[in-house]
């Protein structure tokens, strides 16, 4: 068999069922959920997190915006993944799902966390440094300003705006220190920007959530060293499974693929 990619579907791939995955992969170090191969086990799944990306500002509105897109997906559908702070969104999935087939799907977590305030400042943060280096600002001259954290949920379209406001700001220093042409520095600060400002805007949409019951349970499969909750919120049931491997190598250590398998054939006999 031809070597397939991620989104292609194995011969008999709509046996098995669907599977619904929420990775936002960007440059990270960290194994993505495709590393799991769930084509070859003949499921047909759904990568749903690629450009272009929503610009919501709700987990549920952000996970409305997939379903329209890439969906609607029916009972065939056997879980919901997701990776690290797209787990809110992953679980409004579960619970859209819910609402149009009746389906209480497990939602598989892996390293699932909730995106907080602090986490947002930092992923925002981080980008105006890594934008300061690539245009060769001094470290003094990569700072910009944070936002009230209270405003992720009361204005979070102001929040986005002013760090795009932010990050635009440093394109101008840049320029004005260098010397250098502003059209140039203006077009490598908006390509910057807009890889970086979808990031921000599907972490903001993962702070706001509402944690939605859909009836199912969860499961956290954790790293070595990742701190999670013994009760997921909204969830029927939370079962925890500990993986002996470092965040970067949780999705491509074995037991992880056995425990998933598990998973989708028990619910794939379940549903047959």
């Amino acid at each position: 068999m031809k070597d397939l990619q991620p989104g292609e579907l194995a011969v008999g791939a709509d046996r098995a069922g669907g599977v619904l995955v929420c990775d936002y992969v960007g440059r990270r170090t960290e194994a993505p959920i495709s590393s799991l191969d769930l084509e070859r086990l003949g499921f047909t799944v759904h990568y749903l997190l690629r450009p272009p990306y929503p610009r919501e500002f709700t987990a549920a509105a952000y996970a409305e915006q997939l379903w329209c897109r890439h969906g609607p997906f029916g009972a065939g559908v056997r879980a919901v993944l997701a990776y690290c702070m797209a787990a809110p969104i992953a679980q409004e999935l579960a619970a859209l799902l819910r609402a149009t087939t009746g389906s209480r799907v497990p939602l598989v977590l892996f390293d699932g966390e909730a995106a907080t305030a602090r986490s947002v400042q930092e992923q925002y943060l981080l980008a105006a440094e890594k934008l300061g280096e690539l245009l060769a600002l001094d470290r003094a001259r990569r700072t910009t300003a944070p936002f009230e954290p209270a405003d992720l949920r009361a204005r979070p379209a102001h929040v986005l705006r002013s760090m795009s406001e932010g990050l635009r700001e440093l394109g101008e220093r840049a320029a004005r220190d260098h010397l250098v042409d502003p059209e140039t520095v203006h077009a490598e600060t908006e390509m910057f920007a807009a890889y970086h400002l979808d990031w921000l805007s599907h972490l903001i949409a993962a702070h706001n959530a509402g944690w939605s019951r859909w009836g199912g349970r969860a499961v956290q499969i954790a790293s070595r060293q990742h701190r999670c909750d013994a009760e997921w919120p909204g969830a029927r049931t939370t079962e925890t499974v500990r993986i002996a491997a470092t965040r970067d190598d949780l999705l491509r250590h074995p037991e992880v693929a056995t425990v998933v398998r598990s998973i989708l054939e028990k619910e794939t006999s379940r549903a047959n």
